[in-house]
């Protein structure tokens, strides 16, 4: 157990979140761990061949949601990375935990995965740093922003907020999933590749 905080949102544009969640990308004990539990890489046709049965029929109708699919579909075969890593899957800023000695951890481990970073990536960026300030982010994470990261990033971006306008749903929590519809149209309306 340990005391401490979740970061606030604007917190994750700090150096030690990109440093840390490059060090869990980076991390062979830890992908060897998930491996040995029969983790293996997920693909992207997975996670779309997942997001046509998960989405249901009255979801699916809605205008952006199709646009959001075509898209997926459309831009599948670019969507390839061939050194999977750790990746956590829900790196909102409630999940960062600043201990009261001032150490950073990741928490909530539920969804940890094998895969591209930029799912990770892609979450965290377009949910907390402004555009303009994605390759400064990166920089201290220790990667240079490309077209086909760009690419990526909105590719699993894109198919994580589908899945929350579904489970949102599922739940009937209508307004969080509005947001999420919400936040969905800003991301195809901003289609910058």
């Amino acid at each position: 157990w340990l005391e401490g905080r979740e970061l606030k949102p604007p917190e994750m544009n700090q150096k030690r979140v990109a440093r840390l969640l490059q060090k869990i990308h980076c991390s062979e004990p830890l992908l060897g761990m998930l491996k040995r539990m029969g983790k293996t890489p997920i693909e992207p046709i997975t996670i779309l061949q997942m997001l046509e049965k998960e989405l249901d029929r009255e979801t699916k109708e809605l205008k952006v949601v199709q646009a959001s699919l075509d898209f997926l579909g459309k831009y599948l075969t670019y969507i390839t990375y061939d050194f999977p890593v750790v990746c956590h899957g829900d790196v909102n800023h409630n999940n960062w935990l600043l201990s009261n000695n001032n150490q950073l951890y990741l928490i909530d481990w539920d969804g940890a995965m094998i895969g591209d970073p930029a799912i990770d990536l892609g979450m965290l960026l377009y949910s907390y740093i402004p555009q303009d300030k994605w390759d400064a982010w990166l920089k201290l994470y220790g990667i240079e922003l490309s077209n086909h990261l760009k690419l990526r990033m909105k590719w699993y971006f894109i198919a994580q907020v589908l899945t929350f306008i579904q489970w949102h749903k599922n739940k009937n929590r209508m307004e969080e999933m509005e947001k999420s519809i919400d936040d969905l149209k800003g991301v195809m309306g901003s289609i910058h590749l």
